[in-house]
């Protein structure tokens, strides 16, 4: 299929390219105890598995404006969606695939309804056919166009169902480096559970391929295998797998595909989308040893080199996080502290703040070494460099140190020393900083009136990664003394974003919760992948954005600390259920989703281990537009928000 590229080229040059804000905040250097090193360390890539109980096919029409395909159909009530700028020239036609009988749709206990597919302000036009009367089976679909002399046809079919059968996939990473083999693995599930056999019964999946996309626009396909070779380590497990090499940069759009039967021997067909962002950005480290030195009373900074092998990027900001080790009385190793912060690596030197007081706590050893570090892109957390370990000359610990350190661990030590001029009694005082989310519109505007001393972030209608959004935020906040946030969708997401890496008048608030967010995606959607590719049919739009996707959101989140969580109060929300009709938000992106969602924010995926649960309620959607209302319309929570928000 001949997709327009104008939404992921513009998407790319966004993301790809190293965003700044007007000036750059100063960053925090970042640290915390052994303990908190697991959460540090980078997810388990299945964590962010996408699941699907449906499948998007892509639909060309011929020069003679016409598509045929053979489909299978299972479970009850299902649906059929169109997607393309010009579905309402489309006729569609369903044969029955035994006896190739023409089903008449006006003859069926069918509806049809226009609608729109998307989160936020980022909506494209779908059409809908609930298929009541239609029984589990092959089926031929043809689809022809009334008026030949518009446009190209270019567009997607959706199929669902209340099937119990679903597929599951994941990446084997979150995104590459050019050269690198992209991993694909994919497996069954029966109603959320991994499917196994019973018996003799074969299993759900019997094959399964990928087709994939280049950032070019070239296609190429890939088998799937449950065979126990190459990265599928175990034989006829359920799991399939296949590898891809990614040859430029750019976005790869992964199209999973896998049929199968059911126990009940009913046709099984599920597809997946993952959108997989691959960077030609490479550092290669220089420095056998990194080299301590004091900077400040209690401060070392720790400094190694690298130098970038492709000479083109222009990126220089990176995230780094590493591991401080030493060792005991028996010699033997243990971890002491991990460390992280937002490094500019102009002239190829990577510098990283150790406070000595770690290394009191834990008892001074002889030799120290730096562990699993991690040198990451700031667009998309992908990895341009990993040392596993790496020698520390580390300078002996000051007398000072040793005569003033107290066995307490206070903000200095997590933070680093707080810049002298962070308050400088601004004329604007302070305030409750209301922060809207991805490509949105003014969802605060007419509830702003609900929130005490208050002021609005306004940068709509765009697509920022967290870091850049952070910028912003913290750009307008430099008017006030202090600032506490309420944020909706992205917004919480780039607010603790914010506050984990960055000074800020967040920093100077007081006086209750410092961050409380509705309907954030902290663990990313499913529906940022399929945006994508739904997306690419009409050529407009925000875009990708690859920390709202699941794999995305994963790699972000390992990088934030427990105290930076500790601060987020976040709610959830969801539709009213009736016995008497379906419970979703949105019709359209339902068969993307699992529920309980908002339309955009599944349930589970707006939890946020370590921040404050505030409560799930019903009867509310993500946005204006969908069924219930809008989230940001609760004025009992939005009088609660503001009640016990920080300023």
């Amino acid at each position: 299929m001949k997709l327009k590229n104008t939404l992921l080229s513009v998407s790319s040059t966004l993301l790809f390219a190293t965003t700044t804000a007007t000036s750059a905040p100063q960053v925090k250097h970042l640290a915390g105890p052994a303990e908190e090193i697991p959460l540090m360390q980078k997810a388990a890539p299945e964590t962010a598995a996408i699941v699907s109980k449906s499948a998007l096919i892509p639909v060309n029409l011929n020069h003679e404006m016409v598509w045929n395909k053979q489909l299978l159909i299972d479970g009850d009530n299902p649906t059929v969606l169109l997607f393309s700028p010009e579905a309402n020239h489309w006729q569609v036609n369903i044969h029955s695939g035994n006896d190739n009988k023409l089903l008449n749709l006006n003859q069926l206990n069918y509806t049809k309804s226009n609608t729109l597919f998307g989160m936020a302000e980022e909506q494209f036009p779908a059409t809908r056919f609930d298929l009541q009367n239609v029984a589990t089976g092959s089926y031929h679909f043809n689809i022809h166009k009334t008026d030949k002399s518009l446009g190209s046809g270019d567009g997607y079919l959706l199929l669902s169902s209340d099937s119990p059968y679903q597929l599951s996939s994941y990446t084997g990473k979150h995104g590459y480096l050019i050269g690198e083999e992209v991993t694909i693995f994919a497996n069954a599930l029966t109603s959320g559970k991994a499917f196994t056999m019973v018996g003799n019964d074969l299993q759900l999946i019997q094959s399964a391929q990928i087709t994939i996309t280049s950032p070019a626009g070239n296609k190429a396909s890939r088998a799937m295998f449950d065979d126990g070779m190459a990265q599928d380590k175990t034989a006829f497990d359920g799991q399939f797998a296949t590898t891809f090499v990614a040859q430029e940069p750019g976005l790869y759009h992964v199209q999973v595909q896998a049929h199968g039967l059911t126990p009940k021997g009913k046709p099984f067909f599920r597809t997946i989308e993952h959108v997989v962002p691959v960077i030609d950005d490479r550092l290669k480290v220089t420095s056998k040893a990194a080299v301590g030195q004091y900077r400040d009373d209690h401060k070392i900074n720790l400094s190694f080199h690298t130098q970038q092998m492709n000479k083109s990027m222009a990126n220089t900001r990176y995230r780094v996080i590493a591991e401080v080790w030493g060792k005991d009385s028996k010699n033997k190793e243990k971890a002491i502290t991990w460390l992280s912060s937002i490094v500019d690596t102009k002239g190829g030197e990577i510098n990283l703040q150790l406070d000595d007081r770690w290394l009191l706590a834990a008892g001074q050893s002889d030799q120290y070494t730096l562990k699993n570090i991690r040198v990451e892109d700031i667009n998309h957390y992908i990895n341009v460099l990993d040392i596993d370990n790496m020698r520390i000359k580390m300078p002996s610990i000051s007398e000072k140190s040793i005569m003033s350190y107290q066995g307490e661990i206070n903000e200095s030590m997590l933070l680093g020393n707080r810049p002298a001029q962070l308050k400088q009694n601004k004329a604007g005082g302070s305030v409750l900083m209301l922060v809207h989310g991805y490509c949105s519109s003014d969802v605060w505007g007419s509830q702003q009136g609900q929130f005490n001393n208050s002021v609005k972030f306004s940068d709509f209608n765009q697509n920022r990664s967290h870091d850049a959004f952070a910028q912003r935020i913290d750009s307008f906040g430099d008017n006030y003394d202090s600032f506490g946030v309420v944020a909706h969708s992205q917004g919480g997401a780039a607010t603790l974003h914010l506050y984990s890496y960055y000074w800020s008048g967040l920093d100077n608030a007081s006086g209750g919760r410092l961050i409380q967010s509705v309907g954030t995606p902290y663990q990313g959607t499913p529906l940022a992948g399929n945006l994508a590719s739904v997306g690419g049919v009409f050529g407009v739009g925000c875009g990708y954005n690859s920390n709202l996707t699941t794999s995305g959101a994963s790699s972000w989140l390992s990088g934030i600390p427990t105290w930076a969580r500790n601060a987020v109060n976040y709610y959830t929300t969801s539709p009213t259920t009736k016995w008497w009709r379906p419970d979703w938000c949105q019709i359209v992106t339902d068969p993307f989703l699992k529920d309980p969602d908002d339309g955009t924010t599944e349930k589970h995926r707006g939890q946020l281990s370590g921040g404050v649960n505030r409560g799930h309620k019903t009867g509310q959607c993500h946005t204006d537009g969908m069924r219930d209302m809008a989230q940001t319309r609760d004025s009992g929570r939005n009088s609660t928000m503001n009640s016990n928000a920080s300023r």
